[in-house]
């Protein structure tokens, strides 16, 4: 080759004649320039997001621990507190975060992991893969798991586990307990803060030796723009707790003691080789809106959580709620105005059911809602949906302008003052209603409680606030263990964190002994099993302890040369103390 560095050569490459000598002579030159001009590797980079402490104290402590942890590693590291509706929007809808920390629900059910790791999930908004984690072998395992029963189930699961342990999406800190707090009023029949419907359900239908309450619930929730959105589908907005799920029924409730049949008066199994189930509706359903609720409602639940355009665009608009348990069914069919036909993927009688679980929508109100508006956008999902038509034991009666809403027991219910209704709505209702009081953080709720203006708390208070209540006369405080836990999510598209094991050494960086002891006090349990990892609480599956809970600190705070071993070890490079792309 001629020397490019020559004066007659780079000025013959530069001028592009045309010969076959300087053709050649030009990529070459354009990869000796390209070197000599292209920076060195940069330090790697990590933006961490999270709600703010007013919003949830704890995510802004781990977030803020891990900020720490990963610059001591080398990391140039920020912390960026937003509020939750971004964090939704940004996490879940958009992608656009590199690592966040956030409280998630749980795990109801294995299958749950399906929707939240599945590659068929990584384009779409949700709870739904939001790592946009693409991984053959996870598929195939998620899909196994669906289809196999009993001990071939728990083997499968248990590989599952293994191979996430590998690949690391993301990881769980620790299973908090819910903390909650009463008044003198219910501290003798309120044994635990409520956090799901049912658990309103049996408040209200708890007798008092006084007789029923001549007044609403009075519940302190805490929180921005609680009201601003009361769509069921969406994601993107802050809400409180418990609130849309009183205000729509699903075919069953699942509880801690088993199913228990609601729209559904029952539900009958078919025995052939494609797993079908026949749900018959309780008689005589009506929305809030007094309009009949029959089985085309549940049919079109289905097919518009499926596509919210239904059908108008040619890949669909899925519903970012439901998903995974929308997906276990392959069609619902209205056989008649009591009668809806469930045809299921590739499910078993162990996972199907969960998608009974799926608040039932009114068409009536939801089809005019299908209309495209944006790049898989329909105007379901842009839709505030400030007057919900629901068929719960509720309906909305106002939100006013001191912050509060106002829910009123819905009379024309089925399940209202019936003789033949599940057993925990004998004594439905004690009250007259449910008054939710909005406060603009945990401590202005307390202010609630102390001045005797609400029954209980709603929204799970942090631990720092039960010394204050329990100095409160005649107040108590509330802890119960759920299957929320708080996770540390990586998203798979950045530069350095699709590299797996990049994940696994990020993965950690977190002492979760010393967090559950210290940013928790004391109220959570640490992930350390295999299963735990990843949210599965209190399993028998993979309940073997692993490497990525190996701390390379102490007291929550990373040794440096520990943390260079690890990294170095993986051929990552240091420069002054910091780590190198």
């Amino acid at each position: 080759m001629e020397d490019v560095g020559s004066p007659t050569t780079r000025r013959r490459v530069l001028s592009g004649a045309a010969t076959g000598i300087a053709g050649s002579l030009a990529g070459c030159t354009e990869r000796l320039w390209s070197r000599a001009e292209s920076p060195g590797p940069e330090q790697v980079s990590l933006t961490i997001k999270a709600v703010p402490a007013d919003d949830d104290i704890v995510a802004a402590k781990i977030a803020s621990r891990l900020r720490e942890n990963f610059e001591t590693a080398g990391i140039d590291a920020t912390f960026e507190p937003i509020a939750k509706a971004e964090l939704y929007r940004d996490v879940l809808l958009e992608g656009d975060y590199d690592v966040f920390v956030a409280r998630h629900d749980g795990i109801d059910e294995y299958d749950a992991l399906r929707g939240l790791l599945h590659s068929r999930y990584a384009t779409e908004a949700g709870w739904q893969n939001p790592f946009q984690f693409s991984d053959v072998t996870a598929d195939d395992l998620l899909e196994a798991q669906l289809t196999t029963t009993g001990g071939d189930r728990d083997g499968v699961l248990s590989e599952l586990f293994e191979h996430l342990t590998e690949t690391v999406p993301y990881t769980v800190v620790a299973f908090p307990s819910r903390i909650g707090a009463v008044g003198a009023t219910l501290s003798e029949t309120v044994s635990g803060p409520p956090y799901r419907p049912i658990d309103y359900l049996e408040i209200l239908s708890e007798p008092s030796d006084e007789g029923p309450w001549d007044r609403p619930l009075e519940v302190g929730v805490f929180g921005e723009a609680l009201t601003s959105r009361l769509n069921p589908i969406v994601v993107d907005s802050n809400q409180i707790p418990a609130l849309l799920a009183l205000l729509y029924d699903p075919l069953v409730y699942r509880t801690d003691d088993g199913a228990i049949p609601w729209l559904a008066e029952d539900v009958e199994w078919g025995d052939g080789s494609l797993l079908e189930a026949r749900v018959t509706l309780r008689d005589d359903q009506r929305w809030h809106d007094g309009e009949s609720l029959d089985a085309e409602d549940v049919a079109f639940t289905h097919r518009f959580l499926r596509d919210t355009s239904l059908g108008d665009t040619e890949s669909g608009v899925p519903a970012p709620q439901y998903r995974g348990q929308q997906s276990l069914v392959e069609s619902v069919e209205a056989v008649d105005s009591r009668t809806a036909e469930f045809s299921f993927r590739t499910a078993n009688r162990e996972t199907a059911p969960r998608a009974f679980q799926i608040p039932v929508l009114p068409a009536h109100v939801w089809e005019p809602r299908s209309t495209v508006v944006g790049e898989r956008q329909t105007e379901a999902l842009v839709h505030d949906n400030e007057e919900p038509v629901g068929s719960g034991l509720f309906e909305l009666e106002a939100v006013t302008d001191d912050a509060e809403v106002e829910l009123v027991p819905f009379t024309d219910h089925v399940l209202y003052d019936a003789e033949d209704g599940p057993s925990i709505v004998e004594e439905f209702p004690q009250f007259d209603g449910i008054t939710f009081a909005i406060a603009p953080n945990s401590g202005a709720v307390v202010d609630l409680l102390e001045e005797e203006e609400i029954d209980l708390t709603g929204t799970p208070l942090p631990a720092d606030e039960t010394g204050r209540v329990s100095e409160l006369s005649g107040r108590s405080v509330l802890t119960t263990q759920t299957e929320a836990f708080y996770m540390v999510g990586y998203n798979s598209h950045h530069e350095q964190l699709g590299n797996p094991h990049f994940r696994r050494l990020l993965s950690r960086l977190l002492d979760r002994e010393h967090a559950a002891a210290e940013l928790f006090d004391g109220f959570a349990e640490p992930a350390r099993s295999l299963g735990s990892l990843f949210g599965v609480h209190e399993s028998e599956l993979a309940d073997e302890e692993t490497e990525l809970t190996t701390f390379p600190g102490s007291d929550g705070e990373v040794d440096a040369d520990q943390a260079r071993s690890l990294f170095e070890a993986e051929n990552y490079r240091y420069e002054d103390g910091a780590l190198l792309e």
